[in-house]
């Protein structure tokens, strides 16, 4: 079975990402982490996740942090950075690190749902 990770610190965008998942109709466990230190440790709990997302400004170190760390532990998996942080700068560090999409949450809600869905259909289908 399929484990995903969401890494972020906002309520609100956590419903949002696990709505996305639902409507993508991903069958496998959603592992919710609000700080670097609780990511870290669901990544060592479970080197079994496949995909990610994360946030850029994540409580106490940062989204390239969490990036960076999952693929050293888990290289095989697919890791994007879900944010409303759009600067390139971000983008950068987050490619760096091993994400290998980055969105960005403040555009219009409907081109934000059809990436994600298209980000999440690409994943599933490889």
């Amino acid at each position: 079975m399929a484990t995903f990770l969401i890494a972020d610190d906002s309520r609100e965008k956590i419903l949002f990402l696990r709505h996305m998942l639902k409507s993508a109709k991903w069958n496998g466990d959603i592992l919710i982490a609000e700080t670097t230190e609780q990511a870290k440790e669901l990544i060592d709990a479970h080197p079994e996740i496949s995909c990610a997302f994360i946030d850029y400004y994540i409580p106490s170190e940062n989204g390239p942090a969490v990036i960076a760390y999952l693929r050293e532990k888990c290289p095989q998996s697919r890791i994007a950075l879900v944010s409303s942080a759009d600067h390139a700068e971000n983008t950068a560090r987050a490619k760096k690190a091993g994400a290998e999409a980055a969105m960005c949450t403040t555009h219009q809600s409907n081109f934000v749902e059809r990436e994600l869905l298209s980000l999440l259909e690409a994943w599933m289908g490889s």
